[in-house]
């Protein structure tokens, strides 16, 4: 059994390291991560492709730790933002975005800048949580009479606070509420153009550095770059949430044969234009899966007596589907909520040890009555969008787009790149 640190995060994805980072900054030194990867190197669940940072809240939160220079100087695509909508027959409805306050990142450049800027030492790699208990001699010390078992056969105890960034499978989740992910009835399936791919050509004329997404009756597909040049294509389908896993035979057999669906069936794209079907066709495997869920908003709250000491940041406490690009922003930002309210409460001390267990559930409080409210707006927005995206006529989502704009989704409008 480990010794313990006065603060446990759970989970090494962006809120967590975030988190983590900002307690560096605000000099909290006495804290521990733990991270279900072998190693520094990703695991399949933290590929993916770009996300754009948001100016109120993921800029912000990079600025409070320091990053937001190198980010902007090292990784920053502020020419990605640019968004082209096509229908179906492959006319371009709409583009805009151009000058957005929302540059572009890759999932693994944000990850590595967040990684690079905590302690390495502090991460304790492949600890995957299996299970949380109270223990006999619960002290009722913040966290204190938890104990942390892991699939590795280790275990953790002792600490002051517990901190859930582990995602919408969270671990920690069940502590402080009965809430589970809901299957949304969509899905993402996940293919890549490379440069030498014969459509790599009509990917940069339909994207360019940024994103172009065709939309039709409860389908979509997208296209977007990466900082290597190479685009993620995205299938966006409505389908049953074991429509994938039921193919037959391996990861590259599962892949032929959903792409012979998609082209096959006026359900999915056998009907739409030829440039579009040709990307679809070209598309490189063996292509990954992601069905997509939801917390139900009213299900975004909780009694901070359930579990004292313990508190969630992003996706653990109010998964969103991705249909207004916030998830991460609205994440990391969570993690700046409650480090200053950490700081409030120790003052000078640095150090949550001493702190009268009251004051910290009252520090939490504070905490999560802004986050639920911020992370129950996320999800009511994002599911108004997949409405409209995955609306029987594709033509209302083109509506709102050329009305709204920009008004619904991104929070951002004009460039602070300094």
């Amino acid at each position: 059994m480990y010794p313990s640190p006065s603060i446990v995060i759970i989970g090494a994805g962006p809120s967590g390291l975030l988190f983590a980072r900002l307690l560096e900054v605000n000099g909290f030194k006495n804290y521990v991560i733990y991270e279900r990867d072998e190693s520094s190197s990703p695991g399949p669940w933290q590929q993916g492709g770009s996300l754009d940072i948001h100016g109120p809240s993921g800029q912000q939160a990079l600025k409070e730790a320091g990053l937001f220079d190198e980010f902007n100087a090292v990784y920053a695509r502020w020419n990605a933002s640019k968004v082209r909508i096509l229908r179906p027959s492959g006319e371009t409805s709409i583009c805009f975005g151009e000058d957005r306050n929302a540059p572009e990142i890759d999932r693994l450049q944000l990850r590595q800048l967040l990684l690079n800027s905590i302690p390495a030492h502090k991460i304790r790699w492949d600890h995957s949580v299996c299970r949380i208990e109270r223990s006999d001699n619960d002290s009722s010390d913040g966290a204190n009479g938890y104990i942390i078992h892991f699939i590795n056969g280790n275990s953790a105890t002792g600490f002051k606070l517990i901190v859930g960034a582990d995602g919408g499978w969270s671990k920690v989740r069940p502590l402080v509420s009965a809430a589970q992910p809901v299957y949304c009835g969509k899905m993402y399936i996940e293919s890549k153009i490379s440069h030498n791919n014969r459509s790599y050509k009509a990917a940069c004329e339909l994207a360019g550095p940024g994103l172009m997404m065709a939309v039709g009756p409860n389908r979509s597909l997208a296209i977007q770059q990466s900082a290597d040049g190479t685009y993620k294509m995205y299938f966006g389908i409505t389908v049953a949430k074991d429509f994938y896993e039921h193919r037959n035979g391996g990861a590259t057999k599962k892949s032929e044969a959903v792409r012979r669906l998609m082209l096959s069936s006026d359900e999915f794209y056998a009907n739409w234009a030829p440039q579009l079907k040709a990307i679809v066709a070209d598309g490189e495997g063996p292509f990954r899966a992601w069905s997509l869920h939801y917390l139900r908003p009213e299900e975004v709250d909780w009694d901070r007596g359930a579990a004292p000491g313990v508190t969630l940041l992003g996706d653990a406490a109010h998964l969103s589907t991705p249909f207004v690009g916030e998830g991460v922003n609205c994440a990391m930002y969570d993690a700046v909520l409650l480090v200053k309210r950490l700081v409030e409460l120790c003052g000078e001390n640095l150090d949550i040890t001493s702190v009268p267990a009251s004051k910290l559930e009252e520090a939490l409080a504070l905490y999560e009555k802004e986050m639920f409210e911020r992370g129950r707006d996320l999800i009511r927005r994002s599911k108004k969008s997949e409405a409209m995206l995955f609306d029987e006529n594709g033509e209302n989502f083109l509506a709102s787009m050329r009305g709204e704009r920009e008004k619904l989704i991104y929070d951002g409008r004009t460039s602070t790149r300094t």
